[in-house]
């Protein structure tokens, strides 16, 4: 992580440079319909580069677009050398700042979530792009991959998909692809996780105070889920995790009480822990989460010192100009390295050049303002179709959904609340609030299209329904009774029970936003519908079910209970074997393991391994420490269950507790694959595409190295081409078994030369079984040194025998392998280890061997001098 650093490495900036890259690293808003003097100050004076737009700044489709293209003129007449990242926070739903009519109200998150289909999220996703790249705008910040695990959060909610991990991390993705295949870079937030408080951080720090095995369990998931996707920005939140700091310092040490997006450690989960190197912004640095513990110009030089790439400051100029000149003068006085700016600005760059953007936005992109209409129509269809599938009917009495087919006579009231004024906060975006207490009040005139005779009751806060609205209820022959966030607003609250108490079955309630309000009431609410946003759309879905127009398909995404499988360790009984081998038989077919091999590889010590009625998972440490998990099977019947995930979160828990106990700290890393005993070293490329799928959706990264690969040669014959053969009986070289007598020198070389996992220890396990004549050493002739070593195990030895697939090899059970071929350093570069093989295959083949294995091999070229030929293929699963 760039912090503070020598500047001495680069030469310094002018002060036009400077100002030039230090602008670029800055998102500001700004108010009005028009291009402000402000903001045109900050483009050309100050050379900000990006700017976040808000529903202050939308009044009608042909001047949103004449606002994005006035804004990129004016940074290309100023002389920024690409445009402007126009960006916008369009979640949908709950958080929508291009509303209708200017464009289609698209359904959120959580109602994405209750379809239970992650396609809906890609085609939301998909419409979004659509409409923000016809405007100009170039980036959304969205999708948010913040689980809602406390039901009282009072800032996320239904702007997530659900509160389990996994389905978040699902829906992410979808919309992340949406997003970025439509054009417009996507950025997920709020990182390391905003779902789990209740404090909004606009109003103040929340504080969770979690450990970072449990964030790792929950919080993390969807991102790093995403980062393995390739997402290419992240914004981090205005949270304090005391926990994911340095565990010797106290809880009242003052880092402990810095939020994530001013701090290092939180950074560091992304950049070192996650391999992200995309661009990294923070939330607004006006919320009081900043603003009122550091001061917004003070947390912008932090942020940037921490690691953040892109500060933004929506709303106040002032603090805007006053922020970058404090990063200015950091820069200046060495506090902030010119090497930490340059990076950050070839971020912003890099994403600028990949997504097009351009100064200023050509003239004939303003043709689709024309086309707003017809899209709005088409994407309005789409999302009532999902609005549709969203919509759940959690309970409902026999006969009360849908109310009588009579409908025209029906008495019926509908209950909701009003508007009550409400106190300020922080600084202003001039956004109207997610968890205000009141409903639209156009609602009415969804039911009354239904029953033109509807009576519209409104109440509100510290105020008692008049007699005559009352008397409406008492006498109405149906009331359905809307709320938003009645978990949160107890005269909500009383009055939804007191309703449920005395008129049982003919209340309806619909939740219009948080799930929560009467989800566990289930004595005094019988009927009980969640729609998971206020919009319009979602509330006529619910009133569509109301009046039997459509049905109910929607699940909940919230409150259910996780759940628990039936994991446990794997024990020595036959019973736990044989249920394990059968199982293996059914999901890996094509890798038959004989009964007793598989034995002797569950019976290495340092293993760890875990059972269900339809799955298994074989995991290892090895020295270092390191994690291994070696296969992790669910029978194909029981997948997307939650199984394999189970399994995985199992083995990473032990393997870290293993290691810890050990004294060896925490795991130097987690891979897929295995070393010894070997199954697959790491995943065969030949495995379907879900498999993989599904190690990159558990947050294991696919590996940029070279593939592995596992080698064979038929020996019957020459084991090598004649002009090898040749030189190496020319070679000045002797060759000969090991023994006990060459131990001490060939380890202590050993333990010099090499230091792979597993290599040491493969020789000193055949010294242990006096095994000494399955190695072939190398000797330098004038000093009678070692100088060379290669395992040549014919198939009965120790060492084969914790290879899983040997007897797979065409030579079968008169398969041989080599491995752990090395020469000193001393002597490298002449041919050593090419003779020590052929000197070592010419004697497996005495000793009746017809074929050789040459496993895990990442050089091309060097083995098949000597015939050798792919067998099988690897590719690396890295956490």
């Amino acid at each position: 992580m760039m912090t503070e650093q020598n500047n001495s490495a680069m030469a310094p900036w002018s002060e036009d440079e400077l100002r030039a890259k230090v602008g670029q690293l800055f998102i500001v808003g700004f108010h009005g319909h028009i291009a402000s003097e402000d903001i045109r100050t900050l483009i050309t004076i100050h050379k900000v580069g990006a700017v976040i737009l808000f529903l202050r700044n939308v009044s009608t489709a042909t001047q949103l677009t004449e606002l994005t293209t006035s804004l990129q003129e004016i940074a290309a007449a100023s002389g920024h050398e690409q445009g402007l990242f126009i960006a916008i926070d369009q979640e949908n739903g709950l958080v929508t700042r291009i509303k209708p009519p200017v464009a289609a109200q698209l359904p959120g998150s959580m109602a994405l979530g209750a379809t239970g289909d992650a396609s809906n999220a890609f085609k939301i996703a998909s419409a979004t792009a659509e409409t923000l790249k016809a405007f100009g705008i170039n980036m959304n910040y969205a999708p948010i991959a913040d689980v809602n695990s406390e039901p009282k959060n009072p800032v996320i909610g239904v702007r997530s998909p659900s509160d389990d991990p996994e389905t978040v991390g699902r829906f992410v993705s979808a919309q992340v692809k949406g997003l970025s295949e439509g054009g417009i870079l996507p950025c997920v937030k709020h990182f390391p996780g905003h779902g789990d408080t209740a404090v909004d951080s606009h109003f103040g720090l929340p504080v969770i105070a979690k450990s970072k095995a449990e964030l790792d369990a929950c919080e993390l998931i969807p991102f790093r889920r995403a980062v393995v996707e390739g997402v290419e920005s992240v914004m981090t939140a205005h949270i304090a995790m005391p926990g994911i700091g340095d565990p010797s310092l106290g809880e009242d040490h003052p880092s402990k009480k810095v939020p994530a997006s001013l701090n290092s450690d939180a950074i560091k989960i992304l950049r070192d822990e996650m391999k992200f190197d995309g661009m990294i912004v923070s939330d607004c640095l006006e919320m009081d989460g900043v603003r009122a513990t550091f001061g917004t110009e003070k947390g912008a030089v932090m942020a940037l010192k921490a690691g953040t790439d892109c500060a933004m400051i929506c709303h106040t100029m002032s603090t805007q100009v006053g922020a970058i000149e404090q990063v200015v003068q950091a820069v200046k006085s060495g506090e902030l390295s010119q090497e930490a700016i340059r990076l950050s600005v070839n971020r912003v760059r890099n994403l600028k050049v990949k997504y097009g953007i351009r100064a200023p936005l050509v003239a004939q992109e303003m043709w689709r303002i024309r086309d707003t209409n017809s899209r709005n129509t088409r994407q309005a269809g789409l999302a009532a179709d999902i609005y549709a599938k969203s919509t759940t009917v959690v309970r409902s009495e026999p006969g009360s959904i849908p109310i009588s087919s009579h409908t025209m006579n029906t008495k019926l009231v509908f209950v909701s609340p009003g508007k009550t004024p409400v106190g300020g906060g922080a600084v202003e975006s001039g956004e109207e609030k997610t968890r205000e207490p009141y409903t639209p009040a156009s609602y009415i005139d969804l039911i009354q299209v239904h029953n033109p005779g509807a009576i519209d009751v409104r109440f509100h806060d510290g105020f008692k329904l008049s007699r005559e609205e009352e008397k409406h209820i008492a006498d109405s022959d149906v009331i359905i009774f809307a709320t938003r966030n009645a978990s949160l607003s107890p005269y909500q609250k009383d009055l939804g029970l007191s309703l449920g108490k005395k008129y049982g079955n003919k209340l309806i309630v619909v939740a219009t936003c948080d799930p929560y309000d009467f989800l566990e009431e289930k004595a005094e609410i019988k009927n009980y519908i969640t729609i998971y946003e206020p919009t319009i759309p979602a509330f006529k879905a619910a009133v569509d079910i109301i009046f039997g127009i459509a049905k109910s398909r929607g699940s909940l995404p919230v409150g259910a209970p996780p759940v628990k499988h039936a994991i446990r360790g794997l024990t020595t009984s036959n019973e736990d074997f044989e249920h394990l081998l059968q199982m293996w038989k059914t999901i890996f077919p094509k890798w038959p393991i004989e009964r007793s091999r598989m034995q002797k590889l569950l019976r290495q010590p340092s293993g760890r391994h875990y059972i269900h009625e339809k799955g298994f998972c074989l995991s290892f440490l090895t020295d270092g420490p390191h994690g291994k998990i070696a296969a992790v099977g669910v029978l194909s019947e029981y997948r997307g269950n939650g199984l394999g995930t189970a399994f995985m979160k199992k083995a990473q828990a032990e393997l870290r507790s293993m290691a810890r106990a050990n004294g060896d700290g925490e795991l130097k890393s987690l891979e897929i694959g295995s070393v010894f005993p070997r199954f697959w070293p790491q995943v065969p490329i030949d495995f379907p595409q879900e498999f993989k799928d599904f190690f990159l959706h558990s947050g294991f990264h696919k590996s940029t190295a070279p593939t592995a690969r596992d080698l064979y040669r038929d020996i019957r014959g020459p084991v090598a081409p004649l002009e090898t053969l040749e030189r190496v009986s020319k070679m000045n070289l002797k060759f000969s078994p090991w023994s006990p007598e060459l131990y001490e020198e060939c380890m202590t070389k050993q333990r010099a030369n090499f230091r792979q996992i597993g290599w040491v220890n493969a020789y000193e396990t055949l010294a242990a079984r006096n095994q000494h004549h399955e190695v072939m050493v190398a000797f330098d002739p004038d000093t009678n040194a070692q100088i060379g070593w290669t395992l040549m195990c014919s198939h009965s030895v120790i060492i084969s025998d914790a290879f899983a697939f040997l007897p797979l090899m065409p030579s079968k059970e008169k398969t041989g392998l080599i491995a752990c071929v090395g020469v000193d350093e001393s002597a490298r570069g002449k041919g050593v280890g090419l003779a020590l093989q052929v000197k070592a295959m010419e004697h497996m083949r005495e000793r009746g061997i017809e074929g050789v294995c040459i496993d895990w091999v990442v050089i091309r070229g060097f083995y098949e001098r000597l015939g050798f030929e792919v067998c099988w293929e690897y590719e690396g699963y890295q956490w």
